[in-house]
């Protein structure tokens, strides 16, 4: 299988802060990421004055503001963004952000942004969906988010893409749940086959908002092929997302988990592999003499049994074996020979 695409989401976790999200570039390259995202938004073209702010948003940063002014203060200006781009490249990683309004769409498509994620919220904007699709950007691709939706809202938003000519080719699905963080009875891994055998033409992927690194890890059998997870340098922060993000550590545990995963996963062929088969004649057995044994004698259950190493004659024939006659010495515990039997292959 392809590497599963590991991005580092940073959203807006930087606090506003640009050195803050230069560390956290660093932090998610030191993990083993492929990618690190941010989210590009302008609060007053993303949030009305009158929208109340989510559970959990009052959960961690309580109700004494609105969702607007808590959102103005997470904004990363677009020159800051630029530095951290150039930077995160510089170190080796791929990095794109989340728009949230048409200035920032705008703003990114000048940046010739390649990989354009679309948020669960954004999944039923129709001007907002055209005006991705139509983006002139050679090599685009796109990435869905489906928290909150249905199947039906699903192909509806996908209507929309492919209707402005984008393939299908170039879309990732991602199975999603848009609690923060979402509570393990409501991860549904199972539903990444559902939408496998109902979107069978396009990629599919997780974005992992539960606590931890468990469901990511776990979700790399169902043949998943880009994974996101919201990532903090202190869950203790200020602002609404770092309770439900992962730590630099919990972020390098949920890469390498899922880089041993991918390894382990193998082919559904059961064979002797490579590393295995030098310990056959270490760990199996063969019959050998249970006592020294004269030419001439029978063997029988008192002077033959079963011992390692296993390069003689197999145990598999011991019924074989018995009520033969040696036909040479044997000292105790060598193995047997015997002109009708092979040794084992090792």
């Amino acid at each position: 299988m392809d590497k599963i695409y590991i991005v580092a989401e940073i959203g807006c976790n930087h606090n506003g802060d640009f050195d803050l999200a230069k560390k956290m570039v660093e932090k998610a390259k030191e993990a083993g990421v492929d990618a690190v995202k941010f989210q590009t938004f302008k609060a007053e073209q993303l949030i009305s004055k009158f929208a109340p702010k989510a559970e959990y948003q009052i959960k961690v940063t309580g109700n004494t503001e609105s969702q607007l002014e808590m959102t103005r203060k997470l904004e990363l200006p677009y020159d800051e963004f630029v530095k951290l781009e150039a930077y995160a490249i510089e170190l080796g990683l791929d990095v794109f952000s989340t728009p949230f309004d048409f200035d920032s769409i705008d703003f990114l498509a000048s940046q010739n942004q390649k990989m354009w994620k679309i948020p669960s919220g954004e999944l039923l904007n129709l001007p907002y969906l055209e005006k991705i699709a139509n983006l002139d950007i050679e090599g685009k691709e796109l990435v869905l988010s489906t928290g909150m939706a249905t199947v039906d809202e699903i192909k509806m938003s996908l209507a929309v893409l492919e209707k402005n000519n984008v393939p299908k080719d170039s879309i990732t699905i991602l199975h999603c749940n848009t609690e923060y963080p979402t509570p393990f009875e409501d991860v549904n891994l199972n539903s990444i086959t559902g939408l496998q055998k109902e979107f069978g033409d396009y990629k599919i992927g997780f974005s992992d908002h539960s606590p931890g690194y468990f469901a990511g890890i776990a979700a790399v059998p169902y043949g998943i092929t880009f994974i996101e997870k919201h990532f903090t340098l202190d869950k203790n922060f200020d602002g609404p997302d770092h309770k439900a993000s992962v730590t630099p550590e919990e972020l390098t545990l949920l890469c390498q988990g899922i880089r041993a995963v991918e390894s382990s996963l193998g082919s559904h062929e059961k064979i002797v592999t490579k590393s295995e088969k030098k310990n056959k004649i270490v760990a199996r057995k063969s019959i050998v003499a249970k006592t020294a044994i004269k030419a001439g004698e029978v063997f029988t259950i008192d002077n033959i049994t079963t011992k390692r190493p296993g390069n003689g004659i197999s145990p598999m024939s011991w019924y074989e074996v018995l009520g033969k006659v040696a036909e040479k010495d044997f000292s105790e515990d060598e193995l047997i020979e015997h002109s009708e039997f092979v040794a084992q292959e090792v």
